[in-house]
């Protein structure tokens, strides 16, 4: 039950702050877009409550550098202030990263070249496409681009582990988050098209959800079955 509520709770103010965007209400917009991620972190806290698991701090302090980059982004105004924004979802995506890798290790899955090509083509032909219009901002792009695909190949990798249910959360999580970045990407450096803001906004939401949501489910799953020994 309290599963559900949470979840109700994130919907609901996820909806209010895309209708804030497609009625274009700036004071909602603003109001609900903050929440997002302390509703996911409370979430995550109040369900996993009691249970001893460094993963459960780490994925933590990963939605806090997302939820700092959601606020310094929301500042349009000041330029200064993507780079910074740029800069804590770089330290959310190694924290993912980490996170996936734990899981890699205690799972004991190998390392998949049949998953590491794909995502490598993306990142090249991404960047090729963006390189021309980045100016000063190349590097840190390039950068960030780097880190967000180890984060989706090592997600990627847990499609293979017993915990199917939390895996495949945990991979489409990692997709929704790249199309978000993509889409932003996209739309701030390249072409602006319409409803990119909408279009960032629901895949960011469903991978910050999809994301906790395995994790929760992985934590849980983990404490059931070391109670059997």
């Amino acid at each position: 039950m309290r599963k559900l509520i949470w979840i109700l709770v994130f919907v609901v103010v996820l909806l209010f702050h895309l209708a804030g965007i497609i009625h274009e209400i700036s004071w909602l917009a603003k109001l609900t877009k903050p929440l997002l991620i302390p509703v996911l972190g409370y979430f995550l806290w109040d369900i996993t409550y009691g249970i001893k698991n460094r993963l459960i701090t780490l994925f933590l302090v990963a939605l806090l550098f997302s939820w700092c980059g959601d606020l310094l982004l929301m500042n349009t105004a000041e330029p200064s202030f993507f780079l910074y924004g740029l800069l804590c979802f770089l330290l959310a995506q190694l924290c993912y990263s980490y996170f996936f890798y734990r899981i890699m290790g205690q799972e004991k899955i190998k390392f998949s070249w049949l998953l590491f090509f794909p995502v490598v083509i993306y990142y090249a032909v991404l960047l090729s496409w963006l390189a021309p219009q980045l100016g000063e901002m190349k590097i840190p792009v390039m950068i960030y681009g780097a880190v967000i695909s180890l984060m989706l190949l090592l997600a990627l990798h847990l499609l293979y582990m017993p915990a199917v249910r939390a895996g495949r959360l945990f991979a489409a999580g990692a997709i929704f988050f790249v199309a978000s970045d993509t889409a932003l990407a996209i739309n701030k450096f390249s072409t602006p098209f319409p409803h990119a803001a909408l279009v960032i906004m629901i895949t960011y939401g469903l991978a910050q959800f999809f994301l906790t949501y395995g994790a929760m489910q992985f934590i849980l799953r983990e404490k059931s079955r070391h109670s059997l020994f």
